[in-house]
């Protein structure tokens, strides 16, 4: 009996030993862990960023290994716009560290002085593009409101996460970014 017992017992531990992992499932086409396929689909360029190089740029670099863009809307000759502004520089200093997120100003200037002179008086440091440019509508995510000040923050495939005015978005940018995907990684 306990020969039985002991066979049994070495047959199902080897058993599963070749078992798959619960958390390591495999796709069924390349038969690699689904966890490697989704971090190869991360590190893939996102097409925002090949959309951005072609609009007029006034000033400023994009993340290019950012999960996340905020777009914002705005111009020099919007009060409201100017008002924002101070918050939106002081809060993209935090946006900056996380790595995850960028922001991408679409100034709604009518001309590059205007613009720069926007981007100067502010000391604005993210990409900032000609808002005005017909190249704007193929970026990925871009859809101005019709209204400024105006932001929406959008994920690497240009997909709206959320969208609305940008002292109400920008006050928990976390929560629909980084703290989101913490979660997930957590499950």
């Amino acid at each position: 009996m306990f020969r039985y017992t002991l066979t049994l017992c070495v047959t199902l531990l080897s058993l599963l030993a070749f078992a798959p992992l619960p958390g390591l499932a495999q796709d069924k086409d390349t038969k690699a862990p689904i966890k490697e396929k989704v971090q190869k689909e991360k590190k893939a360029v996102s097409p925002i960023i090949p959309a951005l190089k072609k609009i007029k740029k006034v000033k400023g670099r994009v993340n290019e290994k950012a999960d996340y863009f905020i777009f914002l809307y705005s111009a020099s000759w919007c009060g409201p716009c100017c008002r924002e502004m101070p918050e939106i520089v002081k809060t993209y200093k935090d946006i900056k560290k996380s790595g995850k997120v960028d922001i991408v100003l679409f100034c709604q200037d009518n001309t590059m002085n205007a613009a720069k002179n926007f981007v100067n008086n502010f000391r604005i440091k993210f990409l900032t593009v000609m808002g005005n440019d017909d190249k704007c509508a193929k970026v990925p995510g871009h859809a101005p409101s019709g209204g400024i000040p105006h932001c929406n923050i959008v994920d690497r495939a240009g997909r709206t996460i959320i969208s609305g005015h940008p002292g109400n978005v920008l006050e928990h940018w976390k929560s629909y970014t980084i703290d989101k995907e913490s979660a997930e990684i957590e499950e």
